[in-house]
């Protein structure tokens, strides 16, 4: 009954932009509660003093949708599946903030009809946003008979931001190019089905340029569209 009045207390008081305890870092990550498909959260801390964090859950759309926060003693390690916090819907998906005054490390586990199926680990906060131009991001695609992917980018700010979505063969040809706007906590989701035609040269990189610092990740499915791996984007490669 408590734990629940406290996420209540803490969606009304962060909706509104109260600050009940002033975070130094903010962790940040791609997650999906739908019908086939789960996320779970390893929070160690790996710093040496106990402290505290506070995970606040996001829908595709940037809403707030749930959080709760908890105490981690040195090198504690806390399991938190999201589909406990969150209701599982078709705009269950999304961003994950996870914020604490502590260094932390993120275990994300990915669950398809509830057996696990993937893991990835989170080792640096968001940065802080240093005034730069553009952040470059950059990951692995494939688009064929073999493969495709599903390439996802996330705002992790309390402003909007604006990025570029580049995509090339493995010739180093330009396929797409997609520009996009995401609202605060906000989103986007992209099928390489949907934006790429089908080939064997179908594949290589997709280059995002970012006004902020932002969250990239990627899905990888094979022929028969099972999903095979989540891959988490949390640094910039390049800045100018």
């Amino acid at each position: 009954m408590k734990r629940g009045l406290l996420a209540i207390m803490l969606i009304i008081l962060l909706s509104s932009g109260i600050g009940v305890i002033a975070f130094s870092s903010s962790y940040a990550l791609y997650y999906a509660c739908t019908q086939e498909q789960d996320t779970a959260l390893v929070i160690m801390n790996s710093g040496g003093s106990d402290t505290f964090y506070t995970i606040k859950v996001y829908d595709a759309y940037g809403t707030l949708l749930e959080a709760v926060s908890d105490d981690i003693v040195a090198f504690e390690s806390n399991y938190q599946p999201l589909s406990d916090l969150v209701a599982i819907g078709s705009s269950t998906w999304g961003l994950v903030l996870i914020e604490t005054r502590g260094l932390l490390t993120i275990g994300v586990e990915t669950f398809i009809d509830d057996q696990w199926h993937s893991s990835d680990n989170i080792l640096d906060p968001v940065p802080d946003d240093p005034g730069y131009t553009y952040y470059w991001y950059g990951l692995n695609y494939s688009n064929t008979a073999d493969q495709t992917t599903g390439v996802v980018i996330l705002n992790p700010s309390n402003s909007p931001a604006a990025a570029t979505i580049f995509i090339y063969d493995c010739f180093g040809s330009p396929q797409e190019q997609i520009d996009v706007v995401l609202e605060p906590h906000e989103t986007y989701y992209y099928d390489s089905l949907d934006i790429l035609g089908m080939a064997d040269s179908m594949w290589g990189i997709v280059d995002i340029r970012a006004t902020v610092p932002l969250i990239a990740a990627a899905e990888y499915f094979n022929a028969d569209y099972l999903l095979l791996n989540v891959d988490q984007i949390s640094h910039y490669y390049y800045s100018e």
